[in-house]
């Protein structure tokens, strides 16, 4: 038995319980009861462990994991991404929304 993948999300837990399922990979799920998984831990809860039973599942396992695994945004799309909006776009799109709720309110 080895460990693959150690987590506190147990929607991450789960997805990778699927895809083991899905392959007909052999595993053991520690802290597979979520109601019990936060009892004494901390905050976020107790991490949740996934051991591939068979050594012969192993690369697959970890093929199976690395589909689910998220991936990295590409650093042009993560610039693009944190652009703050321009206060006077808001200013703009108040106003408008504003005028607008006037207008179908007056009718």
């Amino acid at each position: 038995m080895r460990l693959l993948y150690s987590s506190t999300s147990m929607a991450f837990t789960q997805s990778l319980r699927v895809v083991l399922d899905r392959e007909d990979i052999g595993y053991f799920c520690s802290d597979a009861d979520s109601s019990l998984a936060g009892i004494g831990g901390p905050a976020g809860g107790s991490p949740s462990r996934i051991y591939v039973l068979h050594e012969e599942d192993w690369d697959r396992a970890v093929e199976a994991l690395q589909e689910i695994l998220p991936r990295p945004m590409p650093a042009d799309t993560a610039t693009a991404a944190r652009k703050p909006i321009s206060t006077g776009a808001i200013i703009a799109a108040s106003a408008l929304a504003a005028a607008l709720i006037a207008v179908l309110l007056s009718h």
